[in-house]
């Protein structure tokens, strides 16, 4: 009797057993399957990233041809080329005492405008110089604070109306590209600088931008920015070649046969600041560049200054 009941659980058991393997056969060919489901998904994903790979190559591509599309690099290197060969295009550095144009662009902001900015252009010991403030859109105010200046160097001029990006920090990167411009066209100078209405320049800095152009017949000339922050704090920026970051047109000269290189508001759009753009364009057409190391321009970042 044990024997038979022996028997019995012993093929109970053969049976369970056997279900079990069975049933652990399905789920290992189901895991399989889902293995194999997983490899070809894998494989899938590996081509797409190959694929993502190629497209991010192609965009970056295309992204560096429209800009220099819409630079128009080609069309700025023969621009220089019929500037160079205009007549009177040598006088900039053969003149004993060539004009100078200082450019300034302003909305509303008269105090540094009238205690620093233009005070530090006409104090320059280089003689023959402008002062051009071009107010963009300036308020009615500014226009007869700068009149009520009195000295003839300065003249002021303005937009009928302030461009602003729906971006404020698109904004900021392009803000003064209507009175800069307009400065360029209405300058009568040979040399051009663009100042801003919260900087100064140093009382010789023309004087010396002028001889350094001469010495080697550079188309720009810059220096340095001894850059002030709130508290005292002070940092030099400058270099050759420029680079982003260490450049300001603020001590810098431009020869006027280049006013075309204007200044961009494509460049918010870019994600670049203005004036950076305009020097790239510069690089780029095979401008004559070159560096004074010596202090031009004292700056005060106005991100610094503002209020808060």
């Amino acid at each position: 009797m044990i024997h038979r009941a022996r028997a019995r659980l012993a093929r109970a058991l053969d049976r369970r057993i056997g279900a079990v393997d069975e049933h652990v056969g399905r789920v290992e060919d189901r895991l399989g399957a889902i293995e194999a489901r997983l490899e070809a998904l894998e494989a899938g994903i590996a081509s797409q990233h190959g694929a993502v790979d190629r497209l991010a190559f192609a965009v970056g591509r295309v992204d560096a041809l429209l800009r220099i599309h819409v630079a128009d690099d080609p069309g700025n290197r023969r621009r220089l080329g019929a500037a160079r060969a205009e007549a009177g295009h040598d006088a900039a550095w053969t003149d004993d005492e060539p004009l100078v144009s200082i450019c300034i662009a302003t909305h509303d902001r008269l105090p540094t405008l009238l205690e620093r900015s233009i005070p530090s252009a006409l104090a320059q010991t280089h003689a023959a110089i402008e002062v051009l403030v071009v107010g963009d859109a300036a308020p009615p105010h500014v226009a007869e604070a700068v009149t009520a200046l009195g000295d003839p160097r300065v003249r002021f001029a303005s937009t009928t109306a302030r461009w602003a990006h729906e971006d404020p920090q698109r904004q900021r990167l392009t803000a003064a590209t209507l009175p800069r411009n307009e400065a360029y066209r209405l300058a009568r100078g040979r040399w051009l600088l663009d100042l801003d209405d919260d900087d100064e320049l140093v009382p010789d800095a023309v004087e010396r931008l002028l001889a350094r152009a001469r010495d080697d017949r550079l188309e720009v000339v810059y220096g340095d920015l001894e850059q002030l922050g709130p508290g005292g704090r002070t940092v030099r920026l400058g270099g050759f070649p420029p680079r982003f970051g260490q450049f300001g047109w603020q001590g810098a000269l431009v020869h006027a046969g280049l006013r075309f290189f204007t200044r961009e508001q494509l460049a918010s759009e870019l994600g670049v600041p203005g004036d950076w753009y305009r020097m790239e364009r510069m690089l780029r057409s095979g401008v004559r560049i070159g560096h004074l190391p010596e202090v031009t321009c004292r700056y005060y970042p106005s991100a610094d200054w503002a209020p808060d």
